[in-house]
């Protein structure tokens, strides 16, 4: 191993990739939480728990970024599903389907009205007195 400009050990990046196996490990099936992943991972790796903080980072976002692309991908194909439907039902002339579809990609893409809900008054009226002084 090669040291780092403070003295300390510089980790290969062979033995990087070794290691984040170990900390998607830690992560995914032990459950730790960061805390507690510091904790173990600096005495595992015999490092500092700010170098374990690093890594604790690196993997989340790692695995954000793989995650947000399974997520495009899935989410592509559904559209396409949704989209084959939709002429289908054109084709067929089956307009209660063609709304059902129509509704889940207006929900899909998050264009539906809001609905308004009265959560303060149950439907009384409310007065407000604003009174500015000077």
């Amino acid at each position: 191993m090669e040291t780092n400009k403070r003295g300390g050990r510089k980790t290969t990046e062979v033995n990087y990739e070794e290691r984040m196996v170990r900390v998607f490990e830690m992560m995914l099936y032990e459950r730790l939480n960061s805390i507690e992943f510091r904790n173990k991972a600096s005495k595992e790796f015999k490092i500092s728990t700010r170098a374990a903080d690093d890594l604790w980072k690196d993997a989340k976002e790692r695995l954000k970024l793989r995650f947000e692309d399974e997520r495009e991908e899935l989410l592509s194909a559904q559209l396409q599903r949704y989209f084959d439907l939709l002429s289908r039902c054109r084709e067929s002339n089956n307009r209660r389907v063609e709304k059902e579809v129509l509704d889940s990609l207006t929900k899909l893409f998050g264009l539906e009205a809001a609905s308004k809900i009265d959560v303060t008054s149950q439907g009384q009226a409310i007065s407000l007195n604003i009174i500015l002084d000077k």
